[in-house]
């Protein structure tokens, strides 16, 4: 059963959840096969990489049957979009086979690309079809692990942000989000030096379940936002620091996500994270999401790259390098 809405006081209230999600989620069809949605405006300094992905697999999903459920998403950002201008979705029908639908998506904003996207569609077989290979086996610990708290014991972001910033918080940082966001293991504005991963509980309030494929477009949009912390808990840099381009200026190259089984992001749902790896100016992140049962229900990966920001800060350090306590170097 879902979980009643949990709203903080200055943010956004249930109504205006509402409102959010049908703009995020209409496509309005211009043309055969293309689509346009309304801008809305996020709060932060550019078009929401979550929202391309999410918006191109609703478009991808208005070409195929019902009966075609999304079972991947490859995103690839090409530039960055305003939100304050409308984006457009043009679908090539690349494959229609008896079990498997590909389209591939482009989405432009007055006439330039701003990503591409894969998303694959899938029927299962029916009849005398013989049963399924059906297992799942969880990951081998190699560190302990905290015990899980449920995410009515933790704050919200909005939460957490209000009482580490009050009113003063960084630029670019949105006032409101439909996604209920609760950190478990590290919060990412603590601005201390921790491994590079991360539990979290992460919910969407209100979408409309009723359109075809509204539940992987949440959890796509759900997850880009915060995929990139882990990268740099290791290194100490401060959180308002990272949001506000002052270290280093990130962007995220792509954004995949493989939906094992159905998940409905109006319950909630935990983030497994891990960054193994950012060297090169580039970083990797993959993550589990999973029923409060612990089943998984979608796995994600995403690269960034990091460049420096425009106005680089004289006494800014040139690198980073972490070392591992059993790194012998």
């Amino acid at each position: 059963m879902p979980v009643p809405p949990h709203v903080d006081a200055g943010s956004a209230d249930g109504a205006e959840q509402v409102r959010w999600w049908q703009k995020i989620f209409t496509l309005n069809e211009i043309a055969g096969d293309t689509y346009e949605t309304v801008p809305i405006g996020s709060g932060l300094p550019r078009l929401y990489g979550g929202q391309v992905a999410a918006q191109s697999l609703l478009a991808a999903a208005a070409t195929v049957g019902s009966d075609h459920v999304a079972h991947s998403l490859h995103t690839s950002f090409l530039y960055a979009g305003d939100d304050a201008r409308a984006v457009s979705y043009e679908v090539n029908r690349v494959r229609d086979s008896r079990s498997m639908s590909t389209r591939v998506v482009i989405a432009r904003q007055h006439g330039r690309m701003l990503a591409t996207s894969i998303a694959s569609f899938h029927t299962a077989p029916s009849g005398d079809a013989p049963p399924p290979i059906d297992h799942e086996w969880r990951p081998t610990q190699t560190e302990p692990v905290q015990p899980l708290p449920g995410p009515d014991a933790l704050p919200s972001r909005w939460t957490s942000l209000s009482d580490r910033y009050g009113n003063d918080l960084p630029d670019g940082v949105p006032r409101r989000w439909p996604i209920d966001l609760r950190y478990v293991d590290h919060t990412p504005w603590s601005d201390s030096a921790a491994p590079p991963r991360n539990r979290l509980w992460l919910k969407a309030i209100d979408y409309p379940r009723h359109i075809a494929s509204a539940d992987p477009a949440a959890v796509a949009f759900a997850t880009d936002l915060p995929m990139f912390e882990p990268v740099y808990f290791p290194t100490g840099i401060a959180w308002r620091d990272m949001v506000g381009h002052i270290t280093l200026a990130g962007s995220t190259l792509d954004h995949s996500v493989w939906f094992h089984r159905p998940a409905h992001v109006d319950d909630w749902l935990l983030l497994e994270q891990f960054a193994p790896i950012a060297h090169g100016y580039r970083a990797f992140c993959r993550a589990e999401l999973r029923s409060r049962s612990g089943q998984l229900m979608v796995s994600i990966a995403q690269e960034m790259v990091f460049i420096a920001p425009r106005t680089h800060r004289p006494d800014a350090p040139a690198e980073r390098k972490v070392t591992r306590r059993d790194d012998p170097t």
